[in-house]
């Protein structure tokens, strides 16, 4: 797609040059005052089809150059270095604070995404004990995109995964989540946002406490990949993150297949194309 938008500017830039030098360059010769109706007359007539060819040239450049444009951040996880083993948390499970990756262990953070935890009211051991969260590929469950995926299990405190590589305004979020099948308790909640509003920015929402309250809701959604796709144009500037909570290895969530994507712009080669063709015109005023 690139390497054809480029050849028609190529295209335009030269048929823009030949249309300015055909207005320019006519001689007035003898000939042309003695004919001067006629050759005028067909004088505007190719004017104007090179100008309709110049306009028709404009609007594909423009639609080319926007065809590529609206993907703003991706992300499934299919770095192989991003594997490993169980993950231990070296931080302190009774507070607040961001998870850091370790040598041999999977990784929480990568390229564009952090992860954060969160200790229950009454603390528990957190991930300090070792837990499988992380980039992963394991699983019978398989992927949704590729062979690879994000985990988070046997949290006992809540788990963040920030998509902050991309912070802004967009207009549409997709992605695909797994909850695996199995029971699930009040306490235990999945839940993806966008900005930091907790009400208006809160796009899905699983809790344990609705239905019966006592995890039905987490687990009618359990079994297959559902691919989530939102509308974020009335959020305002934010990112995409993810929340979830439980408290048993069982109890895991799998996300894969992120992609935001916002408000197409025409390429700069296009917007190059309308400068040329308002010289074209100003010099044909001339």
């Amino acid at each position: 797609m690139k390497k054809k938008a480029e050849k028609l500017c190529i295209f335009l830039v030269i048929t823009l040059c030949s249309y300015t030098l055909f207005i320019e360059e006519v001689p007035e010769t003898p000939l042309f005052k003695r004919n001067s109706v006629w050759i005028t007359h067909n004088k505007e007539k190719r004017e104007k089809k090179m100008k309709t060819l110049v306009l028709t040239g404009l609007f594909a450049t423009l639609t080319a150059g926007t065809a590529s444009a609206d993907l703003l951040y991706s992300q499934s996880f299919e770095n192989t270095d991003w594997l490993g083993g169980k993950y231990y948390d070296t931080g302190d499970a009774a507070f607040d604070h961001w998870l850091e990756n370790n040598d041999g262990e999977a990784a929480v953070n990568g390229d564009g995404f952090s992860a954060w935890y969160g200790a229950f009211d009454s603390p528990n051991v957190g991930l300090t004990d070792g837990d499988y969260v992380g980039v992963t590929n394991y699983g019978s469950q398989g992927y949704y995109d590729g062979d690879q995926g994000y985990q988070m299990s046997d949290l006992d405190g809540f788990m963040e995964l920030h998509f902050d590589g991309y912070e802004g305004s967009a207009t549409t979020v997709s992605l695909a989540i797994y909850i695996a099948s199995t029971g699930y308790e009040t306490a235990d909640s999945f839940s993806i946002h966008w900005g930091s509003d907790p009400v208006s920015g809160t796009l899905y929402s699983l809790d344990g406490a609705d239905g019966d309250g006592n995890g039905s809701v987490m687990e009618d959604a359990a079994g297959a990949w559902m691919f989530l796709e939102f509308d974020v144009s009335t959020l305002g500037e934010g990112h995409l993150h993810i929340r979830g909570a439980s408290n048993s290895g069982s109890e895991a969530y799998f996300i894969d297949a992120i992609s935001i994507y916002g408000a197409a712009v025409p390429a700069p080669g296009a917007l190059a194309l309308l400068g040329l063709a308002g010289l074209a015109s100003r010099r044909r005023r001339k």
